[in-house]
Parts: C-alpha cells; structure tokens; sequence
C-alpha cells in the first residue's frame, strides 16, 4: 500500500501494456537534463523497493536513470533502476494532475534483444 505523505492511503498501479504504450503513442523524447518537479515520486519508489521492483541501492540514493515526457507533455516517464541490466522500472507521471498513473518494467533485453 501507498501512503501519501497526507496520510491517504492507496495500491501500487502496475500498468498493463496497452496502458503504458497509451502514454507515448504521440511519440517521448529524452528530457533527463531539463526536467521539472511534476509529483514526490519516493514514498511510491519507497514501496517499489519494498517489494523487490526496483534496487534498493538505486532507491536509497534516488538515482533516476533517465526522463522522458510525451509529444503533447501529458506524461512523464521516470525510469528507475532494477538488479537487472538493461531492466527499468518506469514510473508514469499524469503531467495534468500532477499525480503517479502507475508503473511499468521496461526490459529492453526482451524488447530488443540486448544480451
């Protein structure tokens, strides 16, 4: 469960596929040095890391690898790192309401065939 900092309470979101490909239909573009404060992603990474999803290394230390947000800057993606290479636990970020739409594991071993 998910606790906000206001003490309201709520579940993990994993994002099915067609979800997760919904958010970047318009087409992401990297924006890793540029990015502005949307929504505290770390009380959600918090609980990412509890249950193994995401490093906890990674976590303690708030490394994020990577932000994208789509061509009409609704969403936000914010790639975390996991104990797999090439393995990203993304976080999708609402850009309108300013709140967590869910998550989703990018494993760019499955999806590009990297060893």
């Amino acid at each position: 469960m998910f606790r906000k900092r206001s003490g309201e309470t709520r579940m993990l979101r994993e994002l099915d596929k067609q979800k997760y490909i919904q958010t970047m239909q318009s087409g992401m573009k990297n924006i890793t040095e540029t990015a502005r404060h949307i929504t505290d992603i770390w009380d959600y990474a918090r609980e990412l890391a509890e249950n193994g999803l995401i490093s906890e290394y990674g976590y303690r230390r708030h490394l994020i690898e990577a932000v994208y947000v789509n061509n009409e800057n609704t969403y936000q993606h914010i790639l975390l790192f996991t104990d797999t290479e090439n393995c990203y636990m993304v976080i999708v970020i609402d850009v309108i309401r300013k709140t967590i739409e869910g998550h989703c594991l990018l494993d760019l071993n499955k999806e590009y065939g990297i060893n």
